[in-house]
C-alpha cells in the first residue's frame, strides 16, 4: 500500500543531476513500493527549458508519474502565476492540493522550500 505520495517541483527535478538527498529519494522510490513520486508535466516542461534533455531524462524514470495539466489545473496555475508564482511551483501546488484521494497525503518535496511558505501545503525539505 503506497503511504507517501511526494510531489516534485521544478527546482527538484532540476537538481536530480547532482543533489544528494534528490537521488536518496530516486532511489527509495525504487526500492520501497509505498513511496510513490509525481512530477507536474507543467514543472518538467519549465525545467526542461532550463536543463535541455531533463524532460527525456525524467521520463526514462520508471518511479516518476506525471500529472496531467487539465483546464481546471491550468486556471489554478493561471491565477498563481498572476500572485507572483511561477508556473512549475503553481503546478505543483495545485498537484498537491488536488490529486484524486490516495488514502494518504501527498506532500511537496522540494529544494526551495521557502517559496511555499505561506501556501498552506505539506512541504518535505530535501536540504536535511
Amino acid at each position: 500500500m503506497i503511504q507517501h505520495h511526494l510531489v516534485l517541483d521544478t527546482p527538484t527535478l532540476l537538481a536530480l543531476s547532482g543533489n544528494r538527498q534528490v537521488s536518496a529519494l530516486i532511489h527509495r522510490a525504487y526500492f520501497e513500493p509505498e513511496t510513490r513520486l509525481w512530477a507536474p508535466v507543467l514543472s518538467i516542461l519549465e525545467a526542461d527549458r532550463e536543463h535541455l534533455g531533463l524532460a527525456e531524462h525524467i521520463g526514462q524514470l520508471d518511479v516518476i508519474h506525471t500529472v496531467d495539466l487539465d483546464y481546471p489545473a491550468m486556471l489554478g496555475v493561471a491565477q498563481l502565476r498572476r500572485d507572483g508564482v511561477s508556473p512549475g511551483i503553481g503546478a505543483a501546488l495545485h498537484a498537491v492540493r488536488h490529486l484524486p484521494e490516495w488514502g494518504a497525503d501527498a506532500l511537496i518535496a522540494t529544494v526551495e522550500p521557502k517559496v511555499y511558505e505561506g501556501r498552506s501545503v505539506p512541504v518535505l525539505d530535501l536540504n536535511h
